[in-house]
């Protein structure tokens, strides 16, 4: 970010400058195409009435055209009308300076004998200014000028900080030297015979043009200024938010890993303790069971008999619970295998019925049997099967008050291709919200009923995660006090 942060300022910055360059060149655009093309438009247009009115009427005297010498060409007469004729028309255009040049490059008239005249007064940024300008704007000498006027070329050349001479008044002014030739419509082929030198005062309109362009720029800078601060705000407000994000990325990361690895470590931990307690289970369940078929003599007080078939209920649910754990502990570590084969799941079903029926008639629950006669074949691992539809059997007996209800139901879809098989009760069901919390690790919905019980909370995780280990889809809708329905499907490259 820290590396956006700047690449977002540089380029806001670079925008500026570009907008400010634009109006800088926007000011050169003017000054040529506008500015200077209609100074041209209008000494050309002088230029023309000109020729027609008083040039044409003496170009064929040799004295303009090629003169020996301009003292013998002021004695000619035809020499005097010209000239008189020409100020006249000339100092009546209010031109500060109109030369007329002729084709040996000799001034034949002049409205004002000055010359331009360098201000000195500039200080250093100022020529610095004149400088840029005079380069973007193009600057040709006086004798290439003629050479191309002489070509019948209309040419100009714009000076920068100039006063003339005679009387110096000491303020720079802006002026654009043109020259347009003087042609001869009347000979054939058409020949240059002079040319008009102009130079037009546009001091007012580069004023105007500058004066625009300094407003616009204050103008633009100000609201750059304001905006750039406002960016400067803003990305040092997102670096504070990102750096924080990361901060908390980094920690979320460092508190996941932590949470992985105690989550490991208590998996492994289970698995080792479930181990160390399947051995002395396995004695308790075995020696309490030879007790009970009296293989070595009779109990003698009838209470011992009871107490030994509590102790081997006992050690057999503890025992179950301990599988569940084992059986959770691989799953949640990847390393629980199943063996996908041919199962005949309404057997299946039948069977995981019969099995649960001693816990449901304990409960005073009743057990529904919706399963078709026809055989259903899918490809599953028929021990991890039975243990899902056992779990859920027995979960929904569990929440199932006496006088409820619990149904298996088994479905074939042919259009889907899919087998759906249901468990269905009426007991206490769960909110929406405590969907999730059931079906996590250890998981317990807490109520009364709940209680009735004893287990720890992994039925469904562990159901959930066998059917989906088997390529299976497990889903859960559930309303309080309406009941729960479990689905479990197989897609149809299970079959």
């Amino acid at each position: 970010m820290f590396q956006n942060k700047h690449v977002i300022r540089a380029s806001f910055v670079g925008l500026f400058l570009a907008i400010l360059a634009s109006i800088f060149f926007y000011r050169y655009y003017t000054i040529k195409s506008i500015v200077v093309e209609s100074v041209l438009k209008q000494n050309t247009n002088i230029t023309k009435f000109y020729v027609k009115n008083i040039w044409n009427k003496y170009v064929d005297s040799a004295s303009l055209l090629k003169p020996k010498n301009l003292n013998d060409a002021v004695k000619d007469q035809n020499f005097k009308d010209f000239a008189n004729e020409s100020l006249k028309f000339l100092k009546d255009q209010r031109i500060p300076k109109i030369d007329i040049i002729n084709i040996d490059k000799d001034v034949l008239l002049t409205t004002r004998d000055t010359e331009l005249m360098e201000n000195n007064s500039f200080n250093i940024f100022e020529r610095i200014n004149i400088m840029i300008d005079e380069y973007f704007l193009g600057k040709h000498s006086y004798d290439d000028s003629l050479k191309k006027v002489f070509n019948g070329e209309i040419t100009f050349n714009i000076i920068l900080g100039s006063t003339l001479k005679n009387p110096p008044d000491g303020v720079p002014r802006i002026y654009v030297e043109s020259f347009i030739p003087l042609i001869n419509l009347d000979s054939d082929p058409y020949a240059v015979n002079g040319a008009f030198r102009v130079l037009s005062n546009i001091t007012e309109e580069w004023d105007k043009i500058k004066y625009f362009e300094n407003r616009v720029s204050i103008f633009l800078l100000t609201v750059f200024s304001l905006f750039f601060v406002v960016v400067i705000f803003n990305t040092q407000h997102a670096q504070k938010i990102i750096d924080q994000q990361v901060a908390n990325n980094r920690f979320l990361i460092e508190a996941r890993e932590k949470a992985e690895s105690e989550s490991s470590a208590k998996t492994q931990f289970l698995a080792n303790v479930s181990h160390e307690l399947r051995t002395p289970l396995n004695a308790i369940i075995g020696f309490s069971e030879v007790i009970l078929t009296e293989a070595y003599g009779k109990l003698e007080h009838p209470q011992y008999s009871e107490y030994i078939q509590d102790i081997n209920n006992s050690g057999k649910h503890l025992l179950s619970v301990i599988n569940d754990i084992l059986d959770f502990s691989k799953a949640s570590a990847d390393k629980l295998k199943v063996d996908m084969i041919e199962v005949d799941v309404t057997k299946l079903a039948s069977s995981s019925l019969r099995f649960v029926k001693p816990r449901a008639d304990e409960a005073k629950v009743t057990l529904v049997e919706k399963i078709p006669k026809d055989h259903i074949v899918i490809k599953a691992d028929p021990k991890r099967l039975k243990q899902a539809l056992l779990n859920l059997l027995s979960n929904s007996v569990k929440f199932t008050p006496e006088n409820g209800s619990v149904t298996l139901q088994l479905d074939k879809n042919s259009q889907e291709n899919k087998v759906y098989i249901k468990v269905i009760d009426t007991g206490i069901g769960m909110e929406e919200k405590d969907i999730p919390k059931a079906l996590t690790s250890f998981g317990q919905i807490d109520n009364k009923l709940s209680r009735k019980y004893e287990g720890t909370g992994l039925g469904l995780p562990l159901t959930k995660k066998l059917v989906e280990l088997m390529g299976g889809k497990f889903e859960i809708k559930s309303k309080p006090n309406l009941g729960t329905t479990v689905t479990i499907s197989f897609k149809c490259e299970d079959f």
